[in-house]
């Protein structure tokens, strides 16, 4: 092997990337928003992630108007 493949291997194992968070919001967080049940800051979270995630918000949609046609 060169000397670039082992330098490569090594920086990957020493600086793995890192996840910026759950990929989705679970559907409990969305039903606990839709009742107004999260701390600020979670509310804060969740919306951003709604505002990035198209299926998340989608999720939130059929969430919400189940809450309020029942």
């Amino acid at each position: 092997m060169s000397s670039p493949v082992i330098s490569k291997i090594l920086f990957t194992v020493t600086f793995p990337q890192r996840k910026s968070g759950p990929a989705h919001v679970p559907l409990i967080k969305l039903h606990s928003l839709a009742r107004n049940q999260l701390p600020d800051l979670e509310v804060i979270e969740t919306i951003d992630h709604l505002f990035k995630c198209n299926r998340c918000l989608q999720n939130y949609r059929f969430v919400r108007a189940g809450y309020l046609n029942s």
